[in-house]
């Protein structure tokens, strides 16, 4: 899968993965809270796990436990997280950097891009 600009799933291209708003990045408390809220924040409302899971090609399985809020299963097992190298295909799909925004405020490191960004949307 291309995860520049280019995303199957929508037929052709479109902007890639957008930074998200402040106010939301400050629900994250932990990395699967990033990825929780960038699941629902995605583009496309109508996309299932299932359906991120094919178009990702990764196990149904890992996905909903990479989706899933809690970090213990029913059974008391840890679930999977997002890996590190799956974060690109995932922002691609569901259009937003919502887990590197986490990652970047957890290092204390500021991107041009996202000050770019932000400044965009104070303006818009």
């Amino acid at each position: 899968m291309n995860t520049k600009n280019e995303l199957r799933m929508l037929g052709g291209s479109v902007s890639g993965p957008a930074f998200l708003a402040n106010d939301l990045m400050t629900e994250c408390r932990s990395y699967r809270d990033a990825v929780c809220l960038a699941w629902r924040q995605r583009r496309s409302k109508g996309m299932t796990q299932r359906g991120l899971s094919e178009l990702c090609e990764w196990y149904p399985q890992h996905v909903s436990d990479y989706l899933s809020p809690d970090d213990v299963n029913p059974k008391g097992q840890r679930r999977r997280c997002l890996p590190a190298e799956r974060i690109a295909t995932f922002e691609a799909v569901v259009g937003n950097r919502a887990v590197t925004q986490f990652l970047i405020r957890q290092a204390s490191l500021h991107l041009m891009e996202e000050m770019i960004s932000q400044q965009a949307q104070a303006v818009a």
